[in-house]
């Protein structure tokens, strides 16, 4: 194994012979392996351990054993110790979840503190299968089948394509001690079910798929880049940016290809949007919207568009008689109170609406200006009875995402003005009219 390692490890890592690294050492057999193996071919390096303290005294045992190790190879040693099933309880997750968080977490925390390049960790080719599997039987797409990354960030793996079978036989002929997780053995875990259970199995049914899964991976990968190239080029014709950072999916192109869920999952797929659902919305009515975490996917008339969810700001401002101006996010409505005794010059087109002028005689103070709700019925100026503030955002054509940003401005639970786009039939100037209020958005 040294020579296949050493030769994998000059066409692969040739930089690990000259930048800082650390080595991820819990004191089992992998790891230290890996620091054996990394010593025969005269790489340096410091050593990161975590004591997860989850098996009392056997956990501290494995950090003596870290730290001798140390002693013995004149290496750092940085230490992180976690309150493990305290923090997984608190966030609300698992306990590998939250050892997983937290391990990762500390290899990023001390490589910026000691200007540390990569660290290094041993998952071998037995945890790709094992990795294939779990993401196998949850429907996971091409990316995940294609197993664990040998390069993420600063997080190196060296010992990707090496079997469990030559790290023992390597340990085993260089007389390595190492120390045994007694976790390891027990098969309420998924990862241990599939290692103890399953996977031996495999290999009396199937004996030879671990020499020919390392070929499977590589032809996985070859197909995920030709899928990334595509994607791209579907990228450069099918969609949008917008300066507001939404992506736009033109429906009309996505439904020609040869594949439109196929795309559509590549498309979204880091969102996790449920893939029927989003499927729905080629075909679904316009404004139609479905949600994953903080994003939105909306079928807005000839496209999907994917934005952020942000949490509406609540508006709800009191207009008094003498209020003059009224501050907003990015425009303001200014105020006037005009006597006239020529009210029908006042008066201003019904459409579009950037300007109301209301006959103040009998208003309610004071008026509102609020977020619209659903249900918010109005009597648009000009058309009979009344209509909802929904329709009209549709008929005048506000895009899907913009209509919740809509405000009206009511006297007592009567609608006066859909702002910046519809007023209403009450309190209309009339030849009569001697008191005006006038309010004008410069939105």
């Amino acid at each position: 194994m040294l020579a296949a390692f050493k030769k994998h490890i000059s066409n692969h890592f040739p930089e690990l012979f000259s930048v800082p690294i650390a080595i991820a050492i819990s004191g089992g057999k992998d790891s230290t392996v890996l620091a054996h193996l990394l010593q025969h071919v005269d790489i340096k390096y410091d050593l990161i351990h975590c004591n997860f303290k989850l098996r009392g005294a056997e956990s501290d045992a494995d950090q003596v054993f870290v730290e001798d190790l140390a002693k013995k190879w004149g290496c750092h040693l940085y230490i992180e110790s976690f309150e493990t099933e305290k923090i997984a309880k608190s966030r609300g997750i698992s306990i590998q979840m939250a050892a997983r968080e937290l391990r990762y977490q500390a290899f990023e925390d001390i490589a910026a503190r000691h200007h540390l390049q990569h660290v290094l960790v041993a998952h071998h080719l037995d945890d790709q299968l094992e990795t294939f599997l779990i993401n196998l039987g949850r429907g996971a797409g091409l990316h995940g089948l294609t197993g664990i990354r040998e390069r993420n960030g600063i997080i190196a793996r060296p010992l990707l394509v090496f079997n469990s079978s030559q790290i023992s036989d390597f340990a085993v002929e260089n007389k390595i001690d190492w120390r045994e997780d007694s976790s390891n053995s027990k098969t309420k875990y998924v990862r241990n079910q599939l290692r103890h259970q399953v996977i031996p199995l495999l290999d009396v049914a199937l004996p030879h798929l671990k020499d020919n899964f390392s070929n499977t991976l590589q032809y996985l990968k070859g197909a995920e880049l030709l899928v990334e190239v595509e994607v791209a080029r579907f990228r450069e014709s099918g969609t949008t940016t917008t300066l507001q950072g939404n992506l736009e999916i033109s429906i009309e192109k996505i439904k020609a290809t040869a594949q439109p869920e196929a795309y559509l999952f590549e498309l979204l797929k880091e969102h996790h949007f449920n893939l029927p659902d989003a499927l729905g919305l080629l075909d679904a009515a316009n404004g139609k919207s479905i949600l994953s975490g903080s994003k939105r996917l909306t079928k807005d008339r000839k496209q999907l568009v994917l934005s952020t969810v942000a949490d509406r700001n609540p508006i709800y401002m009191e207009i008094h008689p003498s209020t003059e101006r009224v501050p907003l996010d990015g425009y303001q409505l200014e105020i006037k109170n005009i006597r006239t005794k020529d009210p029908m010059k006042h008066i201003t087109p019904a459409v579009p609406s950037s300007k109301v002028v209301l006959d103040a005689t009998g208003l309610e103070y004071p008026l509102v200006l609020r977020n619209w709700q659903h249900g918010d019925r109005m009597h648009p100026f000009g058309m009979k009875g009344s209509k909802l503030i929904s329709d009209l955002l549709t008929d005048c054509k506000i895009p899907s995402l913009e209509r919740e940003k809509a405000l009206v401005l009511t006297s007592g639970s009567t609608i006066l003005w859909l702002v910046g786009f519809r007023a209403s039939q009450h309190h209309k100037i009339t030849s009569s009219t001697t008191s005006i209020i006038e309010i004008s958005s410069d939105l």
